[in-house]
Order: C-alpha cells, then sequence, then structure tokens
C-alpha cells in the first residue's frame, strides 16, 4: 500500500523534463495571447470574457499537467510559472530603466478621437463610448484626455482640469510629447 501512495505523488525524471517544457511553451503561447488581447480584455469585462479567461486557464492547466496529474507535478509546473514570472519581471524592469515604454495611449484628445491610437489599444469606438459613460462623461466635447492605460484601464481628464505635463510622461499620441 505504502507504494501504491508513493507512485501517486511522485514521477519520474522523463515526465518532470516534459512538465517543464510543456509549461515552458503554455506559459510563453498564453503570455503572447494576453500581450495581443489582454488590453482589450481588460477594458471590458463580460461575461463571455470571464468565460474564455476561465476555459483558458482550466485548457492550459490541464495541458501543463497531463492525463494524471501528480503532487510533485502539480509542484514542478508551479516552480516553472513562478520563474517565468519572476525573470519577465526582472527582464522588463531593467528594459524600462534603460528606456521607458510607451504603452498607455490617448485615444481622445481635446474631445477629438485619435483612431490610430484606438487602433493601437485594440479597442473599439463603441468600448470607448462604455468606459466614458461609466467615468460619467455626458459629452465629448467635455474631455481633455481619455487615455488607455497601460493595464487597461481608462483615465479619464476633463477639459477643465490643469494637468501636470511630467503626469502624461511616456503617454503616446499626444500633439507633443510633454
Amino acid at each position: 500500500m505504502g507504494s501504491d501512495v508513493w507512485s501517486e505523488l511522485v514521477i519520474t525524471a522523463p515526465q518532470a523534463i516534459a512538465l517543464v517544457v510543456s509549461s515552458t511553451v503554455l506559459f510563453w503561447v498564453f503570455s503572447a495571447l494576453m500581450a495581443w488581447f489582454g488590453q482589450r480584455l481588460r477594458l471590458r469585462v463580460s461575461v463571455t470574457t470571464l468565460a474564455l479567461m476561465t476555459v483558458i486557464g482550466a485548457v492550459t492547466a490541464r495541458a501543463m499537467l497531463g492525463d494524471a496529474p501528480k503532487v510533485t507535478g502539480g509542484l514542478i509546473v508551479l516552480a516553472v510559472l513562478f520563474a517565468w514570472e519572476s525573470g519577465v519581471r526582472v527582464f522588463t524592469r531593467r528594459r524600462r530603466a534603460r528606456r521607458p515604454a510607451r504603452h498607455a495611449r490617448a485615444v481622445i484628445v481635446d474631445g477629438e478621437v485619435n483612431q490610430p491610437m484606438l487602433r493601437l489599444a485594440r479597442i473599439s469606438q463603441a468600448d470607448l463610448w462604455i468606459r466614458l459613460r461609466r467615468a460619467g462623461v455626458t459629452e465629448r466635447a467635455a474631455v481633455g484626455y481619455a487615455i488607455v492605460e497601460s493595464d487597461g484601464s481608462l483615465t479619464v481628464i476633463r477639459r477643465d482640469q490643469t494637468v501636470d505635463p511630467e503626469l502624461l510622461t511616456g503617454v503616446a499620441g499626444l500633439p507633443s510629447a510633454p
């Protein structure tokens, strides 16, 4: 009986290598998908978005762990995922230190929609209107800046508000870089 319990807890070396490889591949595929679709998904979270993210997570987890998940395999997958996340965080931090990234995009400037920035942010004009209404905007002309942040949230600065130019540093789509 002791060997039966042990066999349910541990995996072989080839299985461990397969888990490391599959976890690495799926981490990078999932990261690429989130880089491509993530900003839009975070901007407008709907029931279908939640369902999509749940299914993607379940499929990814199942693919990483294989047919017969074991405790050791789960620990290996978690270690690989945390290691890649830590590595990406360190790399990103060093890259940002060398040159500031321009991920925030001004999609409205002085009441006018900036279509190229809207396309780069991968959101539709209908989604933009929803976010503006949620922010309490009743007239597009009242918007000084609407900025899609790097995390997908929308910052609305009204025309009648004064803005410290330093706060607009790194925002793409402005008439002149502050």
